[in-house]
C-alpha cells in the first residue's frame, strides 16, 4: 500500500481539543503515515480573521507537539494570496507523487464543497474524510450522494473521489464558541477545550481580549488550590504597601512531605490551566519547605513544624510591618 498523507486544513482561530480530539479518533481508523494541519492565512470562505497568521501558526505548533504523526504545515501561509484546496493538493500530489491524499474536513464544510474553486477537478484529486460534530446532521449535496463509502476499509479500496464520514467523534467544542468566552475570562470552556500550552499562550499574548489575572485573582486562585486538597492553617498576607516584589504572600501547611509537594503542585497546575506560569519553584524536590513565586503572589507550604520554627508569620506581624512603612516614609520624604 502506499504512503497515505492527510491535508487538514483551517484558520484554527484557535486550535482546540475538538480538532485534536476528532483528527485522532479518526486517524486511528486509518494507517496514516502524516497528517498536515494547514494554516489558512487567507481563507477564501470567510471574509476576516481574528487572530493574526503568526500567533494562530505558534498556537498550531504549541497544540501538534508531541503527537508524532501530526505537522504543523504553513504551506498557505507562505501564499500571497488567497488559499485554494486546490492549489495545495496538487502541491501535495507534487511532492509526495507515491502517495495517496486525503483531505480532512468538518461536516459543516461538506454542503459547500460544490461551490469550492475547480471542484470537479478537486475532488478527483484525492479521497475526502468528514468529520461530523456530535449532534449535529450531515446534508449531503445531491451531487455528492453517490460518492460515499461506509468504511475506512472501503475508502482504502478507492485512489480518489470518494468520501467517508466518520461520526464517532465525542467533543463538541467550536473556535467560536471559545472566542466567545475567551472575550471576557477563560472560564470552564477554555480550560476543558484549550490545550494548556495554547491557554498560556493566549493569556501571555492577551489574545481574544483576554485579561491577565490581577494579584487578587492570583491569591484567590492560590487559596482555592489549597483548599481543594486539604491543606491546612492557610494564611493571607497583604505585602502590596510595604514590599516591592510582591503584593500577597500565602503561607499553608502540609501534613507529611508528599502533601505539602502535592499542595504547591496543584496551586501551580491552577494557575498554569489560567495562563499563569510561575516565575520559580523551590523546595519540590524535598519536600518539606516548597516557595512557589507566582510574580505578585508567593506561596510557601511548609511541614508544621517546619513552619514553627522559621515563623514567616513573624516576619510580617503588625510591627514589623509598621517598621517597614515608617523607614520607607522617612525614605521617600
Amino acid at each position: 500500500m502506499s504512503e497515505l498523507i492527510g491535508l487538514f486544513g483551517g484558520t484554527f482561530d484557535p486550535v482546540h481539543n475538538g480538532h485534536l480530539g476528532a483528527v485522532e479518533q479518526a486517524a486511528s481508523h486509518l494507517p496514516f503515515s502524516q497528517i498536515h494541519w494547514l494554516l489558512s492565512a487567507r481563507p477564501p470562505h470567510k471574509t476576516s480573521v481574528n487572530t493574526d497568521v503568526e500567533h494562530r501558526f505558534a498556537m498550531l505548533q504549541l497544540a501538534l507537539a508531541g503527537h508524532q504523526q501530526f505537522v504543523a504545515d504553513d504551506h498557505e501561509v507562505q501564499r500571497p494570496n488567497k488559499s485554494y484546496t486546490v492549489d495545495t493538493v496538487e502541491f501535495f500530489k507534487q511532492q509526495f507523487p507515491r502517495a495517496s491524499l486525503i483531505v480532512i474536513i468538518g461536516a459543516d464544510s461538506l454542503m459547500s464543497l460544490p461551490s469550492w474553486h475547480r471542484y470537479p477537478e478537486l475532488l478527483d484529486m484525492s479521497n475526502w474524510l468528514v468529520l461530523r460534530r456530535p449532534g449535529y446532521p450531515i446534508e449531503v449535496p445531491s451531487e455528492l450522494s453517490d460518492r460515499f463509502v461506509s468504511s475506512a476499509d472501503e475508502l482504502l479500496q478507492y485512489n480518489a473521489g470518494r468520501i467517508w464520514c466518520f461520526e464517532h467523534t465525542d467533543i463538541n467544542i467550536s473556535s467560536t464558541r471559545l472566542r466567545h468566552e475567551l472575550e471576557t475570562a477563560p472560564g470552564p470552556l477554555a480550560h476543558d477545550f484549550l490545550p494548556s500550552a495554547v491557554l498560556a499562550y493566549i493569556r501571555e499574548h492577551q489574545l481574544y481580549k483576554i485579561p491577565n489575572m490581577n494579584p487578587e485573582q492570583i491569591k484567590d486562585q492560590v487559596v482555592e488550590a489549597l483548599e481543594n486538597i486539604k491543606a491546612q492553617d492557610i494564611k493571607v498576607i497583604d505585602i502590596a504597601d510595604i514590599s516591592d516584589f510582591a503584593d500577597y504572600m500565602v503561607v499553608a501547611s502540609g501534613t507529611s512531605d508528599t502533601h505539602v509537594k502535592a499542595l504547591a503542585r496543584e496551586a501551580s497546575d491552577s494557575l498554569r490551566r489560567q495562563g499563569v506560569k510561575p516565575l520559580n519553584e523551590d523546595g519540590a524536590d524535598v519536600g518539606e519547605w516548597v516557595l512557589v513565586d507566582f510574580g505578585d503572589v508567593v506561596l510557601h507550604v511548609m511541614r508544621p513544624e517546619v513552619r514553627q520554627y522559621y515563623d514567616l508569620e513573624k516576619l510580617w506581624d503588625e510591627d514589623v510591618r509598621a517598621l517597614v512603612k515608617k523607614h520607607r516614609e522617612q525614605e521617600d520624604a
